[in-house]
């Protein structure tokens, strides 16, 4: 085999913004034989372990159409606290799952909260409460 006949390396497709990673795509790119995460670059690094239940309702709420972000309160105490890091927005325990979020005013508001309901209702401890913390307008 010439130098011409050996594979090159391996190619990820780009996605809308590959140099930076969402919950999405962190959640997306695990798989039971190599799991990996996608870092600043596009590059992909192993990933020790599998996200968690708040990483993948965070990554299930930010891919609801009218969702701008997830929100941390006030003073940035709802969220999800895991070792070395933190979900923002989610607060998972024995009541349920509460989901808060900042929402676009370009769709409307109580059909995006109700969406991000019932994609999180399907992987997550019921009830599912989700709480509209803000509005992002476009001006």
């Amino acid at each position: 085999m010439t130098e011409h006949d050996m594979p090159g390396p391996a190619r990820q497709p780009a996605g809308p913004d590959p140099g930076h990673p969402t919950p999405l795509s962190v959640a997306a790119s695990h798989t039971a034989t190599a799991p990996v995460v996608v870092v600043p670059g596009g590059r992909t690094v192993p990933d020790l372990e599998p996200p968690s239940l708040a990483e993948v309702v965070a990554a299930a709420a930010l891919a609801v159409p009218g969702v701008v972000r997830l929100h941390g309160g006030r003073f940035g105490e709802l969220g999800t606290y895991l070792p070395g890091r933190r979900v923002t927005g989610v607060r998972i325990d024995d009541a349920g799952t509460e989901v808060h979020v900042v929402v676009s005013d370009v769709a409307p508001i109580p059909r995006t909260a109700a969406q991000v309901q019932r994609a999180v209702s399907a992987i997550a401890p019921m009830p599912v409460r989700v709480h509209v913390e803000d509005i992002d307008t476009v001006v």
